[in-house]
């Protein structure tokens, strides 16, 4: 399993664990949607998720994320960062100073219960800084709770 896709399952099974997402079939995935601050490994860490159709579930994790360092932490109307996307508002130029790690990717509910693909494909709007790299690679791996961390990707 590459070190993405480790981080992509470490923050699933947080949201398992914790009831915020359901791995059960459900007809009212979309209203599934949320944010969360917590700590992964020692980082802050954010996770964000959104239930799409055919009950499928996309769910994103910032890690060695600082908000207070980003740019658009405290700005307010449509400017303000939200926690609604896979990416954060600010251009990518600014990444380095507030997120060391970003990962997103689709979790499969309807056939099984799998994040979506094989190593790094089925993975997307992805991000590492150059000195987040080693502490990446380092996380303890990890399997999936409820799921399988890998599985058939649905285009």
């Amino acid at each position: 399993m590459t070190p993405l896709r480790n981080l992509l399952v470490i923050g699933t099974n947080y949201l398992v664990d914790n009831k915020h997402i359901n791995l059960d079939f459900r007809d009212d995935v979309d209203d599934v949607s949320g944010y969360v601050f917590t700590e992964i490994s020692g980082k802050k860490s954010v996770i964000i998720w959104q239930g799409i159709n055919c009950n499928e579930i996309r769910i994103s994790v910032w890690w060695d994320y600082d908000h207070e360092k980003h740019p658009q932490a405290n700005n307010i109307g449509s400017s303000k960062e939200k926690f609604i996307s896979t990416k954060p508002l600010a251009k990518s130029q600014y990444y380095p100073k507030f997120i060391g790690v970003m990962v997103s990717g689709w979790l499969e509910r309807e056939v099984s219960k799998h994040l979506q693909g094989e190593n790094n494909e089925g993975i997307f709007d992805t991000y590492i800084r150059r000195t987040s790299k080693s502490a990446l690679e380092s996380l303890t791996k990890t399997d999936g709770k409820g799921f399988q961390t890998s599985g058939k990707y649905y285009l």
